[in-house]
């Protein structure tokens, strides 16, 4: 839910910058949200104080009797205007962190491609995962974003550039590589150059070109050698490689959008192999009978047992 309020503020927030039109908004918004933004925005546009100067005489007032009169206002342009001024205060400092802060999240099964600000930086989001940052991170030779889920970037050699994630952060100089960030686990892959994966609690691997480590529990594990270009997620396949079962039931419910219930299954359990993205009865196939878990698939849950 927040995610959608978050994305609402930083659609609002560029239609009125004028970086987007009414009619991209409108992609965005319900048409009833719509309807109510245009409102308030045409009513504050139109309304223009009284500028008449007026010198208020008591002894005037006083001496002078007059039936009294009913006049009609038009109150419904003060109750828009005061509405306006209300819906500034309480969206304020929203508006503010969607004007400055760049937010991108993906859906079940989708993969986004992501020009970085820096103008070279490339950054490949995977399904079910968000990334974001401060515009005043990218300044003066600074590259920082956070992520939530797992991406690849493809990052030039110039200046320092950090992937921070509530597990840890991967800072690198030029390379391409993956980070993946998982509930009490991450995933650091180099695929060239160099990268430092540092945990959260400060226990940090350096990973050269063919190298690849994963944080969990606390500690990182020994280096794993491999020899492919680029991750397979990127095209139609998901690769693992010795990779624990809790990683591999993450890419399941990020990609295909169900849910685990795991029964009395060996969490620790590792798996090598591929899967296609497309399919997700041909990936169960692939997975569970080769670790000898049985599983069933009902109303979109995935109950496994040994």
């Amino acid at each position: 839910m927040e995610n959608n309020h978050t994305d609402k503020d930083a659609i609002l927030a560029q239609w009125l910058n004028g970086d987007i039109s009414a009619d991209e908004a409108k992609k965005h918004l319900s048409n009833d949200e719509f309807l109510k933004y245009t409102q308030i925005v045409q009513e504050v546009d139109d309304w223009v104080p009284n500028q008449d100067t007026t010198i208020f005489d008591v002894q005037k007032v006083l001496s002078t009797k007059k039936e009294a009169k009913v006049i009609t206002m038009s109150t419904w342009k003060y109750v828009s205007v005061a509405a306006a001024v209300l819906l500034m205060l309480f969206t304020g400092p929203l508006l503010y962190r969607s004007i400055t802060t760049v937010s991108y999240k993906t859906a079940y099964g989708e993969t986004r491609v992501i020009d970085l600000p820096d103008g070279t930086s490339t950054l490949y989001l995977s399904a079910n995962s968000r990334v974001k940052w401060k515009k005043k991170d990218w300044k003066d030779g600074n590259r920082k974003l956070v992520l939530e889920g797992k991406a690849y970037l493809e990052v030039p050699q110039k200046g320092s550039f950090d992937v921070v994630t509530s597990e840890g952060t991967v800072s690198v100089l030029g390379t391409r590589f993956t980070v993946y960030q998982m509930e009490q686990a991450l995933h650091a892959v180099c695929y060239e150059g160099r990268v430092r994966a540092t945990a959260t609690k400060g226990k940090s691997v350096e990973l050269n070109k063919g190298e690849a480590s994963l944080l969990l529990d606390g500690l990182w594990s020994a280096k794993q050698l491999f020899d492919i270009q680029y991750p397979e997620w990127i095209k139609d396949n998901i690769a693992f490689d010795n990779a624990p079962l809790k990683q591999v039931l993450n890419e399941l419910e990020s990609n295909f959008g169900i849910a685990v219930e795991l029964g009395n299954v060996n969490l620790a359990r590792r798996f090598t192999g591929s899967i296609p993205k497309s399919n997700l009865d041909q990936s169960l196939k692939i997975i569970f009978p080769a670790l000898g878990i049985s599983y069933r698939l009902e109303d979109n849950t995935l109950y496994l047992s040994e």
